[in-house]
């Protein structure tokens, strides 16, 4: 099938044009004879972005399907402009064996809504300690990871990482010393970043760090960067958004750190540090948030964020947005997408840049509804989505 992206303003990493974009099954292509095309998509002098890829959700599917699952994320996934996630493993059962691992991959295959990808726990059911289930985990595993947790033992993560680095897989950490955790989490984030950057560099692991969230710690991470070791890591937009906010008001792991802390994080995008911008996306009934559950939901408004805090704000272009919300993580997960260039996955999303929309519980397409934003103004609406030159979101 032959398409014509016409009347748009593509953004990339690197270049913004006024440009047609000629598409065939799929992938971009060299220009041909419109007469030729099956569809011309009218983009109305819309902007047209490569889609995001998250590398961080939580779709609570298997065992906590009332909170979300593979469809209603997936949909909530479109909603906000993404086509790929990466899912945690914090399921019932935990993702630490290869049928529960290939069920969630079939289902979302199954469903052809966005390309989901699902890591592979480190630890055996989150115990901390056995790393004999890695020996049977499917091929096709990219990360592992304990998220929700930080692997404690030294020696396990060590060992761990040697695992890791032979079986040609990437960890994505997250980092919090447990003990420490309840009275100083600042300190707990901090110390643990700081040893398993070194355990990276020393063995060569490559490493990806969730949900960054201090000045320690990505100080950490760029310093381990500069001398050479294999690590990549990402920070959320609630924590570039906000600062000062105590647990009680705001219960999220890792929880709002400081304005100084905030204010760091942003200067280390502007520097290339930080690879990739994730939502963490967290979805929780009602009433287990009201119990204290850490997180909220977050994929819908990931771009509306960034976009004001970060571009129209002036901190970056819309070009470095792109290139840590779609370039770098889709490169980082192996994916043939985030660049409008020739030979690339034809996954689109249309956003009006001037648009401000007030975000209303009744349009969240999340089965659960514990967003930090109900009845905020916001700005760029997404307003299509195509994913490999489909259609798969349009809002009405």
């Amino acid at each position: 099938m032959k398409q014509v992206f016409k009347n748009c303003y593509a953004f990339d990493d690197v270049k913004i044009s006024k440009e047609v974009i000629y598409v065939e099954d799929g992938i971009i292509v060299d220009d041909f004879d419109e007469s030729e095309a099956d569809e011309i998509i009218d983009c109305k002098n819309l902007a047209l972005l490569p889609s995001f890829v998250d590398m961080h959700v939580h779709f609570r599917d298997p065992g906590f399907t009332y909170k979300e699952d593979l469809e209603t994320g997936s949909h909530s996934a479109l909603a906000g402009g993404y086509t790929s996630v990466l899912l945690m493993g914090n399921t019932n059962p935990t993702v630490s064996s290869p049928e529960i691992y290939n069920d969630i991959i079939k289902r979302g295959k199954d469903l052809d809504l966005i390309d989901i990808e699902q890591v592979y726990t480190i630890t055996k059911n989150f115990d901390g300690k056995t790393l004999d289930h890695l020996e049977s985990m499917p091929e096709s595993v990219k990360y592992i990871s304990d998220d929700g947790h930080g692997v404690n033992d030294d020696m396990v993560m060590y060992k761990a990482m040697q695992k890791a680095k032979n079986l040609n897989v990437t960890m994505t950490l997250h980092e919090e010393v447990a003990e420490v955790s309840d009275f100083d989490y600042e300190i707990a984030e901090d110390a643990m970043t700081i040893r398993d950057c070194y355990y990276a560099y020393k063995l060569n692991c490559p490493v990806h760090f969730s949900h960054v969230s201090t000045k320690g710690a990505i100080t950490a991470i760029k310093y381990f960067k500069d001398l050479g070791a294999p690590i990549t890591c990402e920070v959320t937009p609630h924590h570039l958004l906000l600062a000062d906010k105590g647990r009680e008001e705001v219960k999220v792991n890792p929880p709002i750190r400081s304005k100084e802390d905030r204010k760091t994080l942003i200067e280390m995008i502007k520097n290339g540090t930080v690879d990739a911008i994730s939502t963490d996306h967290a979805p929780h009934s009602k009433e287990d948030k009201a119990n204290g559950s850490p997180g909220f939901i977050g994929i819908e408004t990931a771009f509306s964020t960034c976009y004001e805090v970060l571009v129209r704000s002036g901190e970056i272009s819309l070009n470095d947005l792109v290139r840590i919300m779609s370039t770098n993580p889709a490169r980082l997960l192996g994916l043939n997408k985030g660049k409008i260039e020739v030979g690339f996955e034809a996954d689109f999303t249309l956003i009006d840049l001037d648009e401000s929309y007030i975000y209303k519980e009744e349009d969240i397409k999340s089965k659960s509804k514990n967003s930090l934003l109900i009845g905020q103004e916001l700005y760029g609406k997404v307003k299509k989505v195509y994913k490999k030159g489909v259609l798969k979101y349009a809002d009405n």
